[in-house]
């Protein structure tokens, strides 16, 4: 694969969960383009290493055995040349799940990402939680009547640790968005209409009227902190949305594409290729096998 090709597969969506759960694996070059969401993700490397994983302006490279959080809302990305050995895992909790469960987490973040400066108890913790994502990893790829059920309650435990022995005041915690609060409310404004509309045409027009910009600016804003055009970020979520409606074997290919806003199958094999490095026609075919 060309340096300059980019590949995020997300190979096993744990759609009945109550969170979300990625076990990512290949060889190629990993770009996944800075972006930040509401859910907290946790990212867990199994064999190999991520070469530069960017969370809050931090730049870390990983190694089997080293989990990482990203909190809600906080910018990061992912560059990395996988070798075929490569294995990491990711969950994303949903924001609502947690605040339901832990309603404290509007005040608090989770600090994980500096092993070093633990206490001996949080060193003991760590290595418990790497225990149970590697029974996740291990869950992931066998498939039985009571997988979803283990999968719950191990994605449970590690949400429960993070929460009672790594969280602390989100005012002792230099949370970096890359901008300042009125540019995140922005792009949260930005994003968030494009999640509420990507079934549909989006007009940038539309868009700069929702956020008070002129078009022109616009896009340079969104290019600017988010490093992909807005009309990038469009295709990523159709396409993201289309692999999931694709997953389920419901609909043909042009129904797939009509339902998530993309003009044509030819539109939507483009936005595959560009993240998942397929074509939804390959997808397809495979998964009708």
């Amino acid at each position: 694969m060309a340096e300059d090709q980019y590949l995020h597969e997300i190979v096993t969506p744990t759609k009945p969960l109550s969170a979300w759960i990625y076990l990512h694996h290949g060889r190629g070059v990993t770009y996944i383009a800075p972006h930040w969401h509401q859910g907290i993700e946790l990212s867990f490397t199994i064999a190999g290493s991520i070469d530069d994983f960017v969370i809050n302006e931090q730049h870390y490279q990983t190694q089997a055995g080293t989990i990482l959080v990203v909190n809600s809302q906080v910018v990061h990305s992912v560059r990395s040349v996988l070798k075929l050995a490569n294995e990491a895992i990711s969950i994303i909790y949903p924001y609502d799940y947690v605040n339901r469960l832990y309603p404290e987490i509007e005040n608090e973040v989770i600090d994980l990402n500096q092993p070093m400066e633990f206490k001996p108890l949080q060193k003991e913790i760590y290595i418990e939680i790497q225990t149970i994502l590697y029974k996740i990893y291990k869950n992931l790829q066998v498939k039985g009547k009571f997988s979803n059920l283990k999968l719950e309650t191990l994605a449970d435990q590690t949400l429960q640790l993070l929460l009672e022995y790594f969280t602390k005041p989100k005012t002792e915690y230099d949370i970096i968005y890359g901008t300042k609060e009125f540019e995140v409310a922005r792009i949260q404004a930005i994003t968030k209409y494009i999640s509420e509309h990507y079934a549909n045409k989006i007009k940038l027009v539309d868009i700069a009227t929702q956020v008070n910009l002129s078009k022109e600016y616009l896009t340079k804003f969104f290019k600017n902190h988010m490093e992909l055009t807005i009309g990038a970020y469009i295709n990523n979520v159709r396409a993201q949305k289309a692999y999931y409606d694709l997953l389920g074997g419901e609909h043909n290919l042009t129904e797939i594409a009509v339902k998530n806003g993309f003009p044509s199958i030819r539109a939507m094999n483009k936005a595959f290729q560009s993240i998942y490095g397929k074509t939804a026609s390959n997808m397809y075919r495979n998964q009708k096998g």
